[in-house]
């Protein structure tokens, strides 16, 4: 049985960056912690036991993680703008945000057209993070700049897996496990369906975790406690992160068998000795932990986070969704929730939809370790991963089980830090024999990535057929043109995020409002058959109006609203 993670507070700090004498000789920073500190081995100004924090000077930046994280951002951004640029989006989603971000930046309420007629954005999912991509969308009012931003979000989440690698297992390892985890497959699939608000989530979920596995409660629990602005459920995963927290502070209150001094630290080279940066929370010998000041902190940070987690998810989902949505509830109980209509929630019915199709879920659950060589397992932050993932397992929603959508990005930075944490436990145990450990388990991590890669979407990042346009994109784009800006306009999928950022967007699967315009694509109508005669079809869906044809090319068409026929 492992122990809890790591308790203290270890400053942010890289290898090079700790305590040294003047003239003592140059540590290697590339190396991997290889030998554990004993507690005697510190001066009293530098040893801590238990649970309290470490005090270490600020660590310099490090180049090669930003440049990872750079390099990860242009491929995503490469993804996703080749396909908004092609008109292929995965989802609806990219318009609706686009109309949410576009009526926050000019100062309005997030009225989304596409979700419904006067349908508040903020009564379908709390998401009011995204709004602050509404300063950079004035300045640039294009569903681009939504894009170009999850791409950005995404590539700085590396930066603090990263980091958290080198202090624990070494730079190049960390840098291995940083682009690793830059390339995994969930941060992929994000990228590939447009934008969605989760993109906020991973940055702070790999921050949070980040400082976490590093002894730093107060950082993890700041960079968790936004989390419950990104969407109603993520307060459950800061509950999470706090439940942990209490359990690390709870084991050592314990007096836990099997304790054993920090280790996994690097030994220091000169004649200062190094303090401890472990993977072990474990109180020193002959100290009573009960008495520890460390485990207090932990404890503390632990209730906010639960207390914090808890009570904006039920605000959430009890108050200000139904207080924003159009008929004043909170439609996810049975749309995708844990209830099918006519339920009733209960312990047994929440057991049973979480063992329903368990295959699949299983299959989901392996696909999720993988990146990781399931190392994450080794350390209780994978209990944060479990939450994630059983909160889609719970739902009636069968899109939420598989890997497809963006629904595993905020599971990935959680696996790859409780990955990192899992080898330095291994490491402080026998540091003289593992040594090789977590630059294998490195290695098998970007192994895994590129492999998957060929099956996900990077491997269109070298494909030309990415960056081609073809004759019935540009009639799209020229059907749109035809469109004047700051009108209302219903479209089908392919054309409606780009209409979105300049007017009133209605979705061609929704109720009758008589827009204007109507821009209709063939290949992408979302309508099961598909019209063979399109202008019959619009006469049809819009008996009150009438329209005409102004555009037809190439299974594009564009109709302009000429009279009104209806009372």
């Amino acid at each position: 049985m492992h122990g809890p993670l790591p308790p203290g507070a270890a400053r942010d700090d890289d290898a090079e960056s700790a305590l040294a004498a003047p003239t003592g000789p140059a540590r290697d920073d590339d190396a991997a912690p290889a030998v554990a500190l004993s507690p005697g081995s510190a001066s009293p100004g530098q040893r801590r036991n238990g649970l309290t924090p470490w005090r270490r000077p600020r660590a310099r930046a490090d180049p090669i993680a930003w440049l990872i994280a750079a390099v990860v951002s242009a491929a995503y951004a490469a993804i996703s703008l080749a396909r908004y640029a092609r008109l292929q989006p995965g989802s609806w989603d990219l318009g609706i945000y686009t109309e949410y971000v576009k009526q926050i930046a000019h100062l309005r309420a997030p009225i989304v057209a596409i979700r419904g007629p006067e349908f508040n954005l903020l009564g379908d999912h709390f998401t009011p993070i995204v709004g602050l991509l509404a300063p950079f969308f004035r300045l640039f009012p294009t569903p681009a700049t939504l894009l170009v931003a999850q791409a950005l979000l995404t590539g700085v989440s590396v930066v603090p897996v990263c980091r958290a690698g080198a202090d624990l297992l070494g730079r190049r390892v960390g840098w291995a496990i940083g682009l690793a985890y830059g390339m995994s497959w969930g941060l992929q699939q994000m990228i590939n369906f447009d934008f969605h608000e989760v993109a906020f989530a991973v940055p702070l979920l790999a921050f949070s975790g980040s400082a976490l596995v590093r002894r730093r409660p107060w950082a993890a629990a700041g960079w968790a406690m936004p989390l419950v602005f990104v969407k109603e459920d993520q307060g459950l995963t800061v509950a999470m992160f706090g439940l942990v927290m209490l359990g690390s502070a709870a084991w050592v209150w314990a007096g836990a068998p099997g304790r054993r001094p920090l280790a996994g630290a690097r030994v220091s080279t000169t004649t200062s000795p190094v303090p401890a940066q472990s993977a072990w929370p474990l109180a020193s010998t002959g100290t009573s932990a009960a008495r520890d000041p460390g485990s207090a902190c932990w404890a503390v940070a632990g209730v906010l986070l639960v207390v914090w987690g808890l009570g904006w998810s039920a605000l959430e989902i009890a108050v200000l969704i139904p207080h924003f949505n159009p008929a004043h509830h909170y439609q996810y109980w049975h749309d995708g929730g844990v209830l099918r209509p006519g339920g009733h929630l209960s312990l047994g019915a929440i057991i049973g939809q979480v063992a329903a199709h368990l295959w699949t879920k299983a299959r989901t659950t392996a696909l999720t370790l993988l990146p990781v060589a399931f190392l994450a397992l080794g350390s209780p932050l994978a209990l944060v991963a479990g939450e994630c993932l059983a909160l889609r397992f719970v739902s009636t929603n069968p899109s939420f089980w598989g890997d497809g959508f963006h629904y595993s990005a905020t599971v990935m930075p959680v696996v790859f830090l409780a990955a990192i944490d899992a080898l330095a436990r291994i490491r402080a145990r026998q540091p003289s024999r593992t040594g090789w450990v977590p630059g294998l388990a490195a290695t098998a991590m970007v192994a895994v990535a590129a492999v998957l890669t060929f099956t996900f979407p990077l491997s269109q990042v070298w494909s030309p057929r990415t960056y081609t346009i073809t004759a019935h994109m540009r009639a799209e784009y020229e059907a749109m043109s035809l469109v004047p800006p700051g009108t209302t306009v219903e479209s089908t999928l392919s054309t409606l995020a780009p209409l979105a950022a300049r007017d009133e967007t209605f979705w061609t699967g929704g109720p009758d409002t008589g827009p204007a315009y109507i821009v209709f694509d063939t290949a992408d109508s979302g309508w099961s058959p598909a019209p063979t005669d399109v202008p019959a079809f619009i006469a049809q869906r819009h008996p009150g109006y009438r329209y005409r044809l102004v555009f037809q090319v190439s299974g594009v068409y564009v109709f302009r609203r000429i009279a009104r026929t209806g009372g």
